[in-house]
């Protein structure tokens, strides 16, 4: 590790002949108390949890200008939720489970790495590239229908994905299209050239929407689909996501987006996401405030099944220190979510936290 960082300093302060090589990044430490509550229900024999733990976070950004309009961008980071390292061992996938050893430190991966282009006309990423779910809530509810509420798109992809992104600029806006690789199959054949297992391809999530503004008030509707083989979900989502222009120092949103997977042999389901958002100046700092209406139906031959959600998202943003080469920033932050099913389930979770930020350049 320790050689790949120094790869990378002596590129960035090397010849003319090389890129134009910049730095940015943050480091976090955030304090969390979580609880989780399953009510009359309860879960596994469970009924509430409560705790205290840390999350840490490290990302470092290079961007190489290659020149005209041709660049190249990575991040370094922790690979696990949202890039956090955990100091209750929240683990993405198995081998990260070491991060429950306090005596472990957090491994550092290439959580994003694309090359571009950028002209007024278009541009285009390829490679391991970003896309906000916190701009585009539709990415949470297309991809992780089963768990629409708490930004899943962010937690649980790192707000990334393989594959690639094209936008054009048409009439008062802009065209954005992106492809993403969600399941890389396999073809097998026996000897005898029959097919083992089932003959399935790749499975993409194709994406298409226009982001242009009309008297500075901001519009973006949009489509997400799956191309896969028969008998696997291929769920198709729409929606808009909306922001005014700022009165005051405020600024209101909203998002409504819908899902439907109706392939047989799948588990079929409906959902739904309303948000309606506030940001604006108060006091010393900015108020950060969604909340969430959910909704996903589960139909079965012997009838529907309904997930009820809402979810409340509170934060205040206070930058106590800001220079040429970065700030420090303290953000205060509650989260809370509830999952409620007829005569099944009655959950909820409480996520309070403070966020202590230092970004650089």
């Amino acid at each position: 590790m320790k050689k790949l960082l120094t790869f990378f300093f002596v590129l960035a302060f090397a010849s003319v002949n090389f890129a134009q090589i910049s730095f940015s990044g943050d480091m976090q430490v955030r304090p969390r108390f979580d609880i989780k509550n399953w009510n009359d229900y309860g879960h596994n024999g469970v009924g509430k949890t409560e705790d205290m733990y840390y999350m840490l976070r490290a990302r470092v950004n290079i961007n190489a200008k290659i020149g005209g309009g041709w660049y190249a961008k990575t991040q370094l980071a922790h690979y696990n939720y949202a890039n956090y390292a955990f100091t209750n061992g929240l683990a993405s996938y198995a081998p990260l489970l070491a991060d429950d050893d306090l005596m472990a430190r957090p491994t550092v991966n290439f959580t994003e790495m694309y090359l571009g282009y950028q002209s007024k006309a278009w541009g285009f990423q390829a490679g391991v590239v970003t896309e906000s779910g916190i701009k585009n809530p539709m990415l949470d509810l297309h991809f992780h229908p089963y768990k629409i509420i708490d930004i899943p798109w962010t937690i649980n992809h790192d707000a990334s994905f393989y594959g690639g992104k094209l936008n054009i600029a048409a009439g008062p806006g802009k065209i954005n299209f992106m492809a993403a690789l969600r399941v890389n199959n396999i073809l097998k054949e026996d000897v005898q050239g029959n097919t083992i297992g089932k003959d399935q391809h790749d499975i993409y999530a194709f994406g298409l929407n226009y982001s242009f503004k009309v008297a500075d008030f901001w519009f973006q509707p949009g489509v997400i689909l799956d191309w896969a083989s028969d008998s696997v979900q291929a769920p198709i989502s729409y929606g808009l996501n909306f922001a005014t222009p700022k009165f005051s120092g405020w600024q209101f949103g909203a998002t409504a987006a819908f899902t439907n997977n109706s392939v047989d042999g799948t588990a079929k389901y409906d959902g739904s996401l309303i948000r309606l958002k506030v940001t604006g100046k108060l006091g010393p700092g900015a108020l950060i405030a969604w909340y969430d209406f959910d909704k996903r139906t589960d139909t079965f031959t012997s009838g529907d099944i309904d997930h009820n959600y809402t979810y409340l998202w509170l934060a205040y943003k206070i930058t106590i220190a800001k220079y040429a080469n970065g700030a420090a920033i303290i953000m205060p932050r509650w989260r809370h979510m509830t999952e409620k099913v007829d005569n099944a389930k009655d959950y909820s979770r409480d996520k309070i936290e403070c966020l202590f930020i230092a970004t650089f350049k």
